[in-house]
């Protein structure tokens, strides 16, 4: 989702001490990277930085990948979490969004003090700086400044860890302020049990405020007994009454505070307290059960190096050398924020809660996933995950259809268990038709294509807690949504359901289901219906067929979504070579050379904007208009000014691994801007040599990818071989990668305007299709 530009001059003037602070790690000291340790080269604080008003961060805590919990400090109130220039940690939270753009979780929230109890957010409060902060896979480190406490965090899939060593002479303080969370709490209980443990839940609303809520249960153990403990109740603007020896609160009103606390006596020495947290979606057992599961008889530095071991098993699906330290650095990091989500949500004993509100078990050897950002990760993470974590992938879309099994239908957005209905299109569905056309079979397809087909053909039934496809009756009656059937957005949800309905023809297809693929073929070309023969554009339409007037391709919104005519312009990606034919080849070469003319990065509404997905796939179209030499140029310029080693390195929101997982792909030299037409265009590697390891089904070991010296200085490709045969079309097949085998580029500082440039080049459309 775009947000406004970030605060560039902060992010300038802190990256000195940023760039200090996390080069040596002063718990460890400074480690050599190595094949076996990819880890070391992944920066957590890349993206934490921006303007906290944007929303624009990732977190920079402890989380194994694709965990349940994601450990993380937090230095605000409401919001999503960690921002870099912000100057006070507030406390630690288990749950955060990777980038998610709006206020979102922060659930399950505690901090530690010294001295007298204090349970407002500014007394208890501290400051904190990047020389003594410490941010690695699966570990986080910081010095509480106000408390000289030292925190160390870590995680498993679904606990975390906490390690506080406090100053001699001083009591130690663990505040657990529940109701507390980043988003909007609507209720929550908190109760002490015994000498060693807290435990209750959260109940938070799905993110952005929007009106379903959730539950976190959480159980903490600590690893010695309390010498005090207490609760409170009170209103948010007033201290009330803390209750010391009381075992029970809870929250009655959304203005009350809600809390407990644990206290040990002062001693001579420092002291450390651990404690381990255990959460769950379902229940308190649940909580405690993964406890048992995941942290028995492990103590904090066991925990994190199951977890430094477990992101070297991750990020070893791709090695590459070659080319600048900077880049890969900022590549690991990319692969790792693109490992984070979707996330898990099943307990260690299999139970979970259904979409229909129900507990339930997933079948063993099974996971289930939960929080898939569609609008954004159909374009980028989903083919990434397809292509390296083949097993986690068929789990998550067969978490797609459990969802639709159990809820009744397919959103687009859906956040733990329940419907958030946010931004427009279909997207899971293109989700399931690229896992499934990769050939990754491991899921119910028929019950998938059922809840497909009903989102593409039908309006859900009146009071529930899904949408579908809005103006789907338009859709069905004059093939497009008209403007003041939905005034914001007729002209984007047009596009993005003919591009679902084109993923659904080729799915059906490769199922033999011939009636419904050609009936999707034909739905796939209404986006036709909104393109404007004179003005050359897409743009709104009333009912009757006249055009909106007064129609300006540079103004935000009226009719696209976070973005321009101007941003939509390309946005055919199933069909792009109707699109060149249909405006013209050297107007559309005009036009989109003009729209990646921008002075430097940001938003503009006649430039290409590298912060958001609505033009994602923009960079790519060259290679379907004779000019790919300009597609190698734009992208390199895209990962040269946005993809950074500094806290503004991801541009705008991360969206849950979607700006991310499209700087993997394009700095291996592939990237595909309709991943169901199972084509990778190619533009130029910054790597030397790229090796991705297979998995089954894949029945290839490696695909390697390999150019010539010194890649970051020649972004022009000059000639290109696969599997040792020469080749000019710019783009290769899904199944070539699957199969394993070696793509060897040849680069040059100057293009090359004849390779890839010819009609027989370019990647396959929907119009190819016989």
């Amino acid at each position: 989702m775009r947000l406004a530009n970030t605060y560039k001059l902060a992010a300038l003037l802190t990256l000195l001490v940023f760039s200090l602070a996390l080069r040596v790690d002063p718990i460890l000291g400074q480690k050599s990277p190595s094949t076996a340790d990819l880890a070391s080269l992944v920066n957590p604080m890349i993206g934490t930085g921006g303007d906290p008003n944007d929303g624009i961060n990732l977190f920079p805590g402890a989380v194994r990948p694709f965990g349940m919990v994601q450990l993380s400090p937090d230095t605000e109130d409401h919001g999503s979490g960690y921002h870099y220039i912000q100057k006070y940690i507030k406390g630690f939270s288990l749950t955060h969004m990777s980038g998610g753009g709006c206020a979102t979780e922060g659930d399950v929230f505690f901090t530690p003090t010294t001295g007298p109890i204090m349970t407002k957010v500014s007394d208890y409060q501290t400051p904190y700086s990047h020389n003594s902060e410490t941010a690695v896979p699966g570990f986080y480190h910081v010095q509480l400044l106000q408390w000289a406490i030292e925190a160390k965090l870590s995680a498993t899939e679904r606990t975390g860890v906490a390690q506080f060593t406090y100053p001699a002479g001083k009591a130690a303080n663990i505040l657990v302020p529940i109701s507390h969370t980043l988003n909007s709490t609507e209720s929550a209980v908190v109760r002490v049990v015994g000498d060693r443990r807290i435990e209750g839940f959260v109940e938070n609303h799905a993110f952005c405020n929007r009106k379903p809520t959730y539950k976190v249960h959480f159980v903490m153990l600590f690893d010695r007994p309390f010498s005090t403990f207490g609760t409170w109740n009170r209103d948010q603007d007033n201290l009330g009454e803390t209750l010391a020896g009381k075992r029970m609160a809870d929250q009655t009103d959304r203005q009350q505070s809600v809390g407990a606390y644990a206290s040990w006596a002062a001693t001579e020495q420092k002291q450390t307290i651990t404690v381990k947290i255990g959460i769950s979606y379902v229940d308190i057992a649940g909580a405690e059960q993964n406890l048992r599961a995941e942290t028995a008889d492990k103590d904090f530095a066991a925990i994190r190096s199951e977890a430094e071991r477990a992101w070297n098993r991750e990020l070893c699906t791709i090695e590459v050398s070659g080319g600048t330290a900077k880049r890969r650095r900022i590549f690991y990091t990319a692969l790792y924020h693109s490992l984070l989500m979707p996330s898990l949500f099943e307990d260690a004993d299999g139970r979970y809660l259904g979409f229909d509100g129900k507990t339930r078990s997933v079948e063993t050897g099974r996971h289930v996933y939960a929080n898939f950002s569609g609008w954004d990760i159909y374009r980028s993470e989903i083919p990434l995950l397809a292509m390296i974590e083949p097993a986690r992938m068929q789990d998550m879309a067969q978490s797609v259809v459990l969802m639709y099994q159990q809820g009744g239908w397919i959103d687009r957005w859906p956040q733990m268990n329940v419907y958030t209905n946010d931004m427009v299109g279909s997207p899971l569905s293109i989700a399931l038709a690229t896992t499934w056309l990769d050939g990754l079979h491991g899921f119910d397809i028929e019950t998938a294509w059922e809840g497909m087909l009903k989102d593409a053909t039908e309006a859900p039934p009146p009071g529930r807690p899904y949408v579908g496809q809005e103006g789907i009756e338009s859709i069905n009656k004059i093939h497009y949504v008209p403007a003041k059937k939905l005034d914001y957005d007729s002209v984007a949800k047009t596009l993005e359901y003919s591009l679902a309905y084109a993923s659904l023809h080729h799915l059906a297809a490769a199922l033999g289901k011939d009636r419904d693929a050609k009936l999707m073929y034909d739905r796939a070309l209404y986006y036709r219906n909104l393109f404007d023969p004179g003005e050359k554009f897409f743009r709104q339409r009333n009912a009757d067929g006249i055009w909106v007037p007064d129609f300006n391709p540079a103004q935000d919104g009226h009719g696209f979504v976070e973005g321009t005519g101007w941003h939509y312009l390309s946005f055919a990606p199933a069909d792009l070579a109707w699109l060149v034919k249909a405006m013209g080849k050297e107007t559309f070469n005009a036009r989109m050379t003009e729209f990646f003319d921008y002075p430097f990065p940001g938003w503009y509404g006649q430039y290409y904007d590298p912060n958001n997905e609505t033009d994602l796939q923009a960079p790519f179209v060259f290679n379907f208009s004779g000019q790919p030499w300009k597609s190698q140029k734009v992208v390199r310029r895209v990962l040269n000014e946005n993809y950074l080693d500094d806290p503004d390195g991801v541009p705008g929101n991360d969206d849950c691994g979607a700006m991310s997982s499209w700087a993997v792909l394009t700095m291996m030299g592939i990237y595909s801007v309709d991943p169901p037409s199972l084509a990778y265009e190619l533009v130029s590697p910054v790597f030397s040599k790229v090796i991705i390891h297979l998995q089954p089904p894949y029945t290839g070991k490696t695909f390697t990818i390999t150019t010539s010296a010194n890649p970051d200085a020649t972004s022009y490709i000059q000639q290109v071989s696969l599997d040792g045969r020469g080749q000019s079309r710019n783009w290769i097949p899904f199944n070539k990668i699957a199969e394993g085998g070696t793509l060897q580029f040849t680069l040059g500082a100057h293009p090359n305007t004849h390779w890839g440039a010819a009609p027989q080049d370019a990647p396959p459309s929907l119009s190819d299709t016989p």
